[in-house]
């Protein structure tokens, strides 16, 4: 944490860092409806009612005292190559002064839509920036246009 994410740029050690120790694992809407309807114990105040259609509860354990839920999580770090793509038009009163327009392209399982929609726009305003561009017009500052990966992890 902190520092660019470069392969030579000092890295703190993991068992250095403090971080939760708590697994973690996507689960699908479905599942995660299930596990919830399960639960047993008295009913969670309404302030902690979530976004689902059932009544929270807040344990401890299952209805079914009889029945355990395991969470088997299998991850690993590593680094990986993640590419940005950056895009500029460069002012013509203030060039070294930047207005910066982006978006993440990336997502995990169903969460697609979340930066889907603003790309689509991203894209759409580079283009109509472009055209200015082409028929002579330019900003007065710079304008990057970004399109980052990897925002999902960090």
């Amino acid at each position: 944490p902190f520092y660019p994410s470069i392969e030579s740029a000092f890295r703190i050690p993991e068992e250095e860092v403090d971080t939760p120790r708590i697994p973690v694992q996507p689960i699908s809407y479905s599942d995660a409806y299930y596990i919830f309807s399960q639960l047993g114990g008295e009913e969670a105040p309404d302030e902690w009612q979530g976004g689902l259609n059932l009544t929270y509860r807040l344990g401890p354990g299952l209805h079914n005292h009889t029945w355990t839920t395991t969470l088997t999580v299998y991850t690993h770090a590593a680094n990986a190559t993640i590419y940005n793509v950056i895009g500029t038009i460069t002012g013509s009163v203030e060039p070294d002064r930047y207005v910066v327009l982006g978006n993440h392209r990336d997502a995990w399982i169903f969460g697609g839509v979340d930066p889907s929609s603003a790309t689509a726009a991203l894209l759409e305003v580079s283009r109509l920036f472009g055209q200015l561009t082409r028929d002579g017009w330019r900003p007065r500052r710079t304008l990057v246009f970004c399109s980052w990966g990897a925002e999902e992890y960090g």
